[in-house]
């Protein structure tokens, strides 16, 4: 229950109109048993035209009160409140009106008196359901803006190791069982509390002895509930884990949809489909069978119970504790709660079933953020010295075992650094550690003597341009891709940047130039192209560190001509971090650093290097070797 407590408190932050929510569902409880027991009199007028009275004296300041001849026992005035005395009194000025009228007449009364009740009760019903679930509505917004916001934050080992379908299955999925159930259920759930605490305090004030009997059958009604609590929160959560699955299979069935054709494997995916399918639908089924169960047994049970109450009403008649009305009145009452009691009941599987939902959505609020962002840190203006690495060590959160082991670097203003090295050893991870996707774990990293780690996350990394291998455009048009991230950049300067990456020509060959919308991730365009419209990005941003992950190494020769021709504008007056798998295309590169296993093992620049026979060459020659097999 304490995440399902958890998820209610979001819905306390509108307080006010909860609070206000509340008292129109109760103020609708009142009026629908007022509604219910005005019945009596009609039920008395039809069953027989008179009424066996007699008058009763009490000792007051002003008036004598008629009492209907019911058993009430011999000092049954010193023990009457106020409240009970008040009800009486208007019980039996309602009969002093109807006395005297024919049965026609008081059915014609009686309906023209609850006609208003019931409109009344209506009017406080929709603004009761208005009041919480509106509240309940806005506690789920406030929810997945706050699980987004949390997904933003996550480390970025988390998106590496998480299926992305768990994660959108989290956001979508679990997100809507939690609005169905502290919004328009728990409104339901409420009403139905209402209904069945103050029906029984009529039952129970037409005759005492029920508050015995309503005690007593109370733990019937719920034990069915009680039994399956337990399945319901299993099938739930399992549930859950499948649908994960199932939008994981279809995100990645999407992504590699090509793959998938030209190993001609559709058959084989729609099989893994139709499995992942299949347990979803089982696992959809048992939670809505063990979910509708509970409820059908407190139905059982309770007619059970009214069928007692019956039997119980009907021995009072005969003995002149009740009128006819009056027991009319009570079985109306006791049917009426059969509806909420069921109800209610199915609010505790949906409780469950939140319960789950909720321990899911708060396992990722609740994760350690990429990292923490402190109150006045450092606003970098512009970067005026350099980067320094100083005895730099890194692991991946989880792990033990050190990717960097004691980089130093001391890198000057505006100069060109590239990295080269076997995959694994380090480089990608070093140039993470510049942004702070991750932190050092031992050492820091410097901008002109200031630890990156005080300086903002926001004045840092509007310093710092990434460009790399793998692009990801945005659906939208093709100015929206370039100016991302640049505020309301205006035409004029998306042009420049378009022309400064070798993209504004093929640009206007296209069916609206600018404005032409590019599919998701820009698949319809070559590789050569959207690697320029990221430098384009990349140049209107107008970042004072560049880093270069592997940028051409998936590019045809003319692209990787275009795009090197981009880069190099790219370069000016920038401090510059190049990650490189071609050795070709870091030649004039006055400073290249060779890492092996984490380490620094070379550092100089492409004829020095060379000369040294050792790592670099070997990287080089194998390249060469290889290219030459394959002319």
């Amino acid at each position: 229950m304490k995440y399902f407590l958890r998820l209610m408190s979001y819905s306390l932050r509108y307080k006010n109109r909860f609070v206000l929510g509340l008292v129109f569902a109760l103020l609708t409880a009142i009026l629908n048993g007022i509604s219910l027991t005005s019945l009596i009199p009609l039920f008395d007028a039809l069953g027989s035209d008179k009424s066996k009275r007699f008058h009763l004296e009490l000792t007051g300041p002003e008036k004598t009160i008629l009492f209907e001849e019911v058993y009430l026992g011999e000092d049954f005035i010193d023990g009457l409140d106020r409240i009970k005395l008040l009800i009486i009194s208007a019980k039996l000025q309602i009969n002093d009106v109807t006395k005297d009228m024919e049965p026609k007449e008081v059915v014609w009364a009686v309906c023209f008196a609850v006609f208003p009740l019931y409109l009344l009760k209506l009017i406080t019903y929709l603004l009761s359901v208005y009041c919480i679930a509106t509240s309940g509505y806005k506690a789920v917004r406030d929810i997945r803006q706050e699980l987004f916001r949390k997904v933003q934050r996550l480390p970025l080992t988390y998106f590496y190791k998480e299926k992305t379908g768990l994660i959108m299955s989290r956001v979508i999925n679990d997100a809507e069982i939690v609005a169905a159930v502290i919004s328009s259920n728990f409104r339901d759930a409420l009403i139905n509390f209402f209904y069945v605490v103050t029906h029984l305090l009529i039952l129970i004030y037409m005759n005492s002895q029920l508050l015995v009997m309503a005690c007593l059958t109370i733990p019937v009604v719920i034990l069915p509930v009680t039994l399956f609590t337990r399945k319901i929160s299993s099938s739930t959560t399992r549930l859950q884990e499948r649908l994960a699955d199932l939008n994981s299979h279809i995100q990645e069935f999407i992504s590699g949809i090509k793959v998938i054709r030209t190993f001609r494997q559709e058959k084989s995916e729609i099989v893994k489909f139709q499995n992942i399918n299949h347990k979803v639908y089982r696992r959809n089924f048992k939670g809505q069978f063990y979910l509708q169960m509970a409820p059908s047994l407190v139905e059982l049970t309770s007619s059970v119970v009214v069928l007692a109450y019956f039997a119980l009403g009907a021995k009072y008649i005969y003995d002149g504790k009740f009128t006819q009305g009056e027991f009319m009145a009570f079985l109306l009452i006791l049917l009426f709660l059969l509806r909420p009691l069921t109800q209610l009941s199915q609010m505790v599987g949906k409780i469950t079933q939140a319960n789950a939902a909720g321990k899911r959505i708060f396992e990722i609020i609740d994760r350690d953020s990429e990292v923490e962002e402190e109150h006045g840190q450092v606003t970098l203006e512009s970067v005026k010295k350099g980067i320094k690495f100083d005895n730099i060590h890194f692991a991946y959160p989880g792990t033990n075992q050190e990717v960097l082991k004691g980089i130093n670097l001391d890198i000057k203003l505006g100069e060109t650094y590239a990295f080269v090295g076997t995959s694994g050893s380090g480089k990608s991870t070093l140039m993470d550690l510049i942004p702070r996707f991750f932190d050092p774990t031992q050492g820091k990293i410097t901008i002109d003597d200031i630890d990156i780690q005080d300086i903002s996350l926001k004045s840092l990394r509007s310093k710092i341009g990434i460009v790399t291998q793998e692009i990801f455009l945005f659906h939208g048009t093709i100015a929206d891709n370039i100016a991302y991230g640049t505020g309301t950049a205006k035409r004029k300067d998306v042009i420049r940047a378009a022309r400064l990456a070798n993209a504004h020509d093929f640009i206007m060959k296209m069916e609206n130039g600018y404005d032409t919308v590019i599919g998701v991730r820009g698949l319809d365009l070559s590789g050569g192209q959207r690697q320029r419209l990221v430098i384009a990005r990349a140049l209107l941003r107008n970042p004072e560190i560049m880093i270069l992950d592997e940028a051409t190494s998936a590019l045809d020769a003319e692209s990787e001509r275009l795009v090197s021709r981009a880069l190099e504008r790219l370069f000016k007056n920038r401090t510059t971090f190049i990650i490189a798998h071609r050795l070709s295309t870091i030649r004039r590169v006055p400073n290249i650093v060779v890492v092996e296993e984490g380490e620094i093992k070379e550092q100089g620049d492409h004829d020095s290097l060379l000369a040294k026979n050792g790592l670099y060459r070997k990287l080089h020659d194998s390249q060469f070797a290889d290219a030459e097999v394959q002319i």
